[in-house]
């Protein structure tokens, strides 16, 4: 309101009329800020409201996705969780998505999702390994060894120590599948060294070396879990098969009788009972043909003339089914032909270097018949499982 001329004098009537109308304008300013207060609570409450509603159907969308991933429906899950990622973008739900597009069989449609986000975060670790199983199901082992390898150098979301461990164990079934034994084992060996001190996954590692063809590394893993108070079957059980594997068969005798003694063998498949008790014969009666050099030496020089008698048998055998004497046999023959056929038990204890050669001869009889005829049966069998590595048998 305009400021009166100076000297103007108003009236009662007219100061009153001022005031009243200066109170009708603060009222209507009142008003004008209460219905804008109001207003902007009122937008303020529904925006919260339409965010919390737009969060809620996110999260149920979500749930009803991971369920569908978790009960093996990846395609209705594909559905779920795009419906969640149009309520609320999530960068967690986007790769829940990808895994769904993965496991449903659209692998290049999984791809490209997963590059796209691995590009915003290459050092994600469920992203690598989730791009290593797609380069391993598009038979790209080279992609699919970077990722499983940027995989186990990346962040990951929880127990990262856990996770890691489990993508080189996956890393080394991956390469036990393509027979890449040596970085297999390699993987292995560090995931062994790194195991927390748990026989489950001790003996997950033992057994996925058995596979990489490493079964002396694993069986210094069963020994070890063996060795516990209360070890679980496996452990020795793996370890007599181990060592079997390995013509150690005095170790895996001890190991395999163990097994099949203890009360814990009845929980075992008759299948996998009836592999032992095969092994642990086999291991048994090897132990009684074997010319130990622990035995007195009376006892060594009967075991030696028996290999005697059983070679000789299998190079006449070999011999008279072959058309024309191969020179390997001949060989053999000639060498034979030089050890008296009037041997005795005191003839062995006194020349122990006799002895020696004689069993040597023996070895080499049944590897190269073996060679010239066929796997041997019998007692025969039994000599060429010591003659292909005689050293393991004296190794506890």
């Amino acid at each position: 309101m305009a400021t009166p001329p100076t000297g103007i004098v108003f009236t009662p009537e007219e100061r009153l009329a001022r005031r009243q109308l200066m109170l009708r304008d603060a009222i209507s300013l009142l008003t004008l800020f209460l219905i804008t207060a109001v207003i902007f609570v009122l937008t303020l409450f529904l925006f919260r409201s339409f965010t919390n509603h737009r969060q809620e159907l996110g999260a149920r969308w979500k749930a009803r996705g991971e369920a569908a991933l978790r009960e093996g429906h990846p395609e209705v899950a594909i559905d779920d969780l795009r419906s969640a990622l149009a309520y609320v973008p999530d960068r967690a739900t986007e790769i829940e998505l990808a895994t769904a597009l993965a496991d449903a069989g659209k692998t290049q449609e999984a791809m490209v999702y997963f590059t796209t986000l691995w590009e915003s975060a290459p050092g994600d670790g469920t992203i690598n390994l989730q791009l290593a199983r797609l380069a391993a199901k598009e038979g790209n082992e080279a992609q699919a060894i970077l990722h499983y390898q940027s995989a186990l150098d990346g962040t990951w979301q929880g127990n990262g120590y856990d996770r890691r461990r489990e993508v080189r164990l996956e890393m080394a079934r991956y390469l036990i599948s393509r027979r890449e034994y040596n970085p297999a084992r390699t993987q292995l060996l560090i995931a062994a060294g790194n195991a927390p001190d748990d026989p489950a996954i001790k003996l997950e590692i033992a057994g996925l070396l058995e596979q990489a063809n490493a079964p002396q590394d694993a069986l210094g893993i069963y020994r070890s879990v063996a060795a516990r108070r209360d070890s679980p079957v496996a452990a020795p059980e793996g370890a007599g098969r181990t060592a079997f594997a390995l013509g150690m068969y005095r170790l895996a005798d001890d190991y395999l009788s163990r097994v099949l003694a203890s009360p814990l063998a009845a929980g075992l498949p008759e299948n996998e009972k009836t592999t032992d008790r095969d092994m642990e014969d086999t291991s048994f009666h090897i132990l009684l043909l074997y010319p130990a050099f622990d035995l007195p030496p009376g006892k060594r020089a009967e075991r030696v003339l028996s290999l005697t008698k059983i070679a000789r048998q299998r190079l006449t055998s070999c011999s008279g089914s072959s058309p024309s004497a191969p020179p390997r046999l001949a060989g053999l023959v000639s060498r034979w032909s030089q050890v008296s056929t009037q041997l005795t038990l005191h003839d062995l204890e006194q020349q122990p270097d006799l002895e020696q050669t004689i069993v040597q001869l023996a070895y080499d009889t049944e590897t190269i018949t073996a060679q010239v005829c066929g796997e041997p049966a019998g007692d025969d069998a039994l000599l060429l499982r010591i003659a292909r590595n005689p050293s393991a048998m004296e190794q506890e």
